[in-house]
């Protein structure tokens, strides 16, 4: 069976730059794959497909003078990248996801970038492609073979890891029957968050309007900031921490 979790990682500052300069290069990729699809389609009525025909051409691109510079990245976190946007692809098509088309990612958004190969983890450490070990905080141990590990880095600029394990226990048989009397129905309401079906009522925290009147004034103050300033750049991270 697999298992997953996601832990904190604290990369140093080279680390740190390294892990911004793989973040880009995979979503360079990503993008640039989008572009020529759908390129390719609008002026020549061709279908390409990300899986195939675009992870064909990191090899040609890493040759070249232009885009000589991808051969400092991660392969397999590249070609992840051309995997990753055949399945958005997909997505598209099947009727049953009712997803959009897909979209170009943003540097300013979340980044994620993937390794399945040479991929090491302890007790208070993480170990990936290229880098040295990374300081983590394994929280949860789980036993097992390590499978791979997919790196992200928030909004924020937090870095996190998550660790897919696999593990020698069976996955749990399904549930077939199941306790009438343990049963409880729950009625979610305004003035409580619930009411269940023995008559116990759950008062209303109110998180959600309280984090709205703080999200309000930190957008105002965003916007009162001028572009391009430090003080923006810093009235950004507290809107997207809210």
């Amino acid at each position: 069976m697999l298992k997953a979790t996601k832990i904190r990682i604290y990369p140093t500052t080279e680390q740190a730059a390294f892990l911004n300069y793989q973040f880009g290069a995979v979503r360079f990729v990503y993008n640039t794959g989008l572009r020529i699809i759908s390129h390719r389609y609008q002026h020549h009525g061709q279908s390409l497909s990300a899986k195939h025909d675009i992870k064909k051409l990191l090899p040609v691109a890493k040759k070249s003078r232009k885009y000589s510079w991808l051969k400092d990245a991660d392969s397999m976190a590249l070609q992840q990248a051309c995997l990753n946007l055949d399945h958005a692809f997909q997505c598209f098509f099947d009727p049953q996801q009712k997803a959009g088309y897909p979209s170009f990612k943003s540097k300013r958004g979340k980044q994620s970038s993937y390794h399945c190969v040479g991929v090491k983890a302890g007790d208070d450490w993480i170990k990936v492609p290229k880098l040295g070990p990374i300081r983590a905080r394994v929280h949860r141990k789980v036993e097992g073979t390590l499978k791979s590990i997919t790196l992200t880095r928030t909004v924020t600029g937090k870095h996190y890891a998550s660790l897919l394990f696999e593990t020698e226990q069976a996955a749990p048989a399904p549930l077939k029957d199941v306790d009438a009397a343990k049963i409880v129905g729950l009625d979610m309401g305004l003035s409580h968050l619930a009411i269940d079906s023995n008559g116990r009522k759950i008062e209303n925290p109110r998180f959600l309007k309280r984090a709205q009147q703080n999200l309000k004034r930190k957008q105002k103050a965003l916007s009162r900031c001028q572009k391009g300033s430090a003080n923006r750049a810093k009235a950004r991270l507290l809107v997207a921490k809210a």
